[in-house]
């Protein structure tokens, strides 16, 4: 019997629908324990990253980073049917659970995408799986709640540190049993994936990109909100994603990724690529007169797109990309210096002049669509370097 059929613990006789679950509608929710719900024993955790990609940032490539780690979250929506199940975009990648009936073609499509990877971008997705009842053996849990954007698009907020753990597990492994390496020539599906805007610029400063992880779960309340209170001084539109602001790339610019995208598979390239230059055509023209043409509303659009956008989430630890006066930068670092130095966290900071956003149009007649957002230079992965360096020392102090 492989792990795919294991159902240990009567796990598959927990019910769980990520779309059932009641939603929470502030982000401060994700510190409430009512909102959260158990995963099924039988469940997997599935975790993407570029692989070497601090390395890939200083050579200048962030945005295929991010644009790869997005495709990874695309081919999955396309293969379960949407935003279906509980996901976390993570900057140089993305975590999902899935049921154990879904897994092995999820992981055969995220093979596919690290195939992708490596023709068009020379970088290489790492793919790998941990069943649920290892990461529960191992100590560590997974509880999800739904955080609802806008109706019909959400994001999933976990805890219990399991996530970590299969990311530790996957990236140790030199079995096969948790990092896949098959090699495939079956082409993704990106169909829905798209990146037509420039750089969002800060309006207030400086974009902040921010990681925190709380020694105990029960301080991230009071730790979020002090970081709030201190950020929000003066200034109450911490999103990026501001549309007065944003501007359309330029008409050719990542013209080879969506003409791919929108062959949906196939690998068809001469009608998707006229199918694409008609939707920039329009697109352009549609928002230079704020023409309203069946389900695409320039005005309603870009309030929908503000709205879903992930600048906010929270995954074992506080992930955000912040629109942040540079008067409160300094006063928010002590904070968390205070804090760290106490014990009670540690963190990553970022800064740059611009942030990064990836779309992903699901159904934009019933307005579903969901945007990623990641701070230029690195964002989160370059946070992610110093929160980590943190980690090492406390664990050589303890």
């Amino acid at each position: 019997m492989s792990d795919w059929d294991i159902d240990v613990l009567g796990g598959s006789a927990l019910e769980f629908d990520f779309l059932e679950l009641a939603p929470a509608k502030r982000f401060s929710d994700a510190f409430c324990d009512d909102f959260y719900q158990e995963v099924p024993n039988d469940w997997w955790v599935i975790v993407t990253d570029v692989v070497s990609s601090t390395k890939a940032i200083e050579a200048g490539r962030y945005k295929d980073i991010n644009m790869l780690g997005a495709a990874g979250i695309t081919a999955v929506f396309n293969v379960v049917g949407g935003a279906t199940i509980p996901f976390v975009f993570g900057g140089d990648g993305a975590t999902f659970l899935c049921s154990y009936k879904d897994c092995p073609e999820l992981i055969s499509e995220l093979l596919a995408v690290k195939a992708f990877g490596l023709q068009h971008y020379d970088l290489e997705l790492r793919v790998g799986c941990v069943p649920m009842h290892e990461i529960r053996a191992q100590g560590k849990n997974v509880q999800v709640a739904r955080l609802e954007l806008s109706p019909g698009n959400s994001l999933a907020l976990f805890n219990g540190g399991g996530l970590g753990l299969a990311d530790s597990i996957i990236k140790a492994d030199h079995t096969g049993n948790y990092c896949k390496n098959e090699n495939t020539d079956k082409l993704p599906n990106l169909e829905g994936l798209s990146c037509r805007w420039q750089p969002l610029k800060p309006v207030n400063g400086q974009i902040l990109t921010l990681l925190v992880q709380a020694e105990v779960e029960e301080d991230y309340a009071r730790i979020v909100e002090g970081i709030q209170e201190i950020l929000g001084r003066g200034n109450d539109d911490l999103n990026p994603v501001k549309p007065q602001g944003m501007k359309l790339r330029g008409f050719f610019e990542n013209f080879s990724l969506e003409r791919f995208a929108a062959s949906a598979g196939s690998g068809e390239s001469i009608v998707p690529a006229l199918k694409l230059l008609l939707e920039r055509c329009f697109q352009r023209f549609a928002h230079l007169v704020n023409l309203k043409s069946g389900p695409y509303q320039p005005d309603t659009y870009l309030t929908e797109l503000r709205s879903n956008s992930d600048f906010r989430k929270f995954d074992d630890m506080v992930r955000m990309v912040l629109d942040c006066q540079n008067s409160v930068i300094g006063e928010l670092k002590e904070y968390l210096k205070a804090e760290h130095e106490a014990g009670k966290l540690i963190y990553g900071i970022h800064l740059s002049e611009e942030a990064l956003m990836t779309c992903l149009m699901l159904d934009l007649r019933h307005s579903q669509h969901l945007h990623f957002i990641d701070g230029a230079d690195g964002g989160y992965a370059m946070a992610a370097k110093s929160l980590k360096a943190q980690a090492k020392v406390k664990i050589s102090n303890s």
